[in-house]
């Protein structure tokens, strides 16, 4: 990333820099992407030409959606900032499982089960982020 900033190419010419600085907007992103779970999850399943898709609603079984949607309730009964945080404990367990299933599913090239875990994570995402606007709004 040094190698690209900006700063360091002030006195190159015009084109030289506009590449560079389009070379550490690229390197920044991939950042991004990699330093993320989820992301790196749904661009690995995009390398292979198996990106999620919306019409792909056979990948998330009913336990799955009966179980958010259990947790869903939990997090709208909640009434303090102790409840929540439980809540959370489990949601970050449960994505730490996912994670390792990840890893092991994308090195054993099992893409169809990436596929279904990067699924299910995305919904537990959602939920951490249900629970983290809730504490916020408690406080």
């Amino acid at each position: 990333m040094i190698e690209f900033h900006p700063d360091r190419h002030a006195l190159s010419a015009e084109e030289e820099k506009v590449h560079n600085a389009s070379m550490a907007t690229n390197v920044t992103r991939a950042y991004g992407v990699i330093g993320d779970p989820l992301s790196r999850a749904l661009h690995l399943l995009e390398l292979r030409g198996a990106a999620i898709e919306e019409s792909d609603s056979s990948i998330i079984d009913n336990n799955l959606l009966t179980e958010i949607m259990e947790v869903r309730e939990e997090i709208e009964d909640a009434s303090s900032d102790n409840e929540l945080r439980a809540l959370l404990l489990t949601c970050h367990e449960r994505q730490s499982k996912l994670y390792e299933k990840l890893v092991s599913a994308f090195r054993e090239e099992r893409i169809e089960d990436a596929k279904s875990d990067t699924a299910k994570l995305q919904y537990w995402n959602r939920v951490e982020e249900t629970i983290k606007e809730k504490i916020s709004s408690i406080r």
